[in-house]
């Protein structure tokens, strides 16, 4: 299997039953959510550009969006539990909501022979009600739905069968020398 940036690895580990809790002490909830916002703010850039490029806003790509944090949080986060997948769902929403912002701005900026800077300064309330209700709206409200369920799917850490059945030993408290099948101590 290739390998990207490090990140995807073909020769996992098979963990002992006996490291259930160094699963737990590996999660890293603050490294997850700030590797999580620096990819969705790198996602946002090249969404902008592609928009720049060919001139079309694509509300589609806040998915994309989506699965790249979630697959920030699991790879970084290595998280067990449901904060998580709401942080990734949360960053994407809101990365969602500002990237379609940018798209419309920097567009509208090219379309008035402006860049984009200039017409931060004429940004008001009543700008952000007519973005939110016109432009974005139910369309964008749904990719921007989508996206966050797709991040949620994505951050959370997946597990080789002998970290899950550790995992499920040390949650119920039991040794890790105990049979699966009878409940008794070998």
């Amino acid at each position: 299997m290739f390998k990207l940036f490090g990140l995807i690895r073909s020769n996992k580990k098979v963990l002992q039953p006996s490291s259930a809790a160094s699963l737990l002490a590996h999660q890293n909830f603050g490294r997850g959510v700030a590797t999580s916002i620096i990819v969705a703010i790198v996602a946002m850039i090249l969404w902008v550009a592609v928009s720049l490029l060919f001139d079309r806003y694509f509300p589609w790509v806040s998915m994309l969006q989506g699965i790249a944090v979630g697959i920030a949080m699991q790879r970084l986060g290595r998280g067990l539990d449901w904060r998580f997948p709401l942080a990734a769902a949360i960053i994407t929403a809101l990365a969602a909501v500002e990237g379609s912002f940018l798209v419309a701005l920097f567009l509208t900026g090219r379309e008035f022979d402006t860049g984009a800077l200039t017409l931060v300064d004429e940004i008001s309330m009543h700008t952000v009600k007519t973005f939110l209700g016109r432009e974005f709206g139910v369309v964008g409200s749904i990719y921007m739905l989508f996206a966050a369920a797709l991040a949620a799917f994505y951050a959370n850490r997946r597990l080789l069968p002998g970290e899950a059945v550790a995992l499920r030993r040390h949650a119920a408290g039991e040794s890790p020398a105990t049979d699966l099948t009878t409940g008794a101590n070998q």
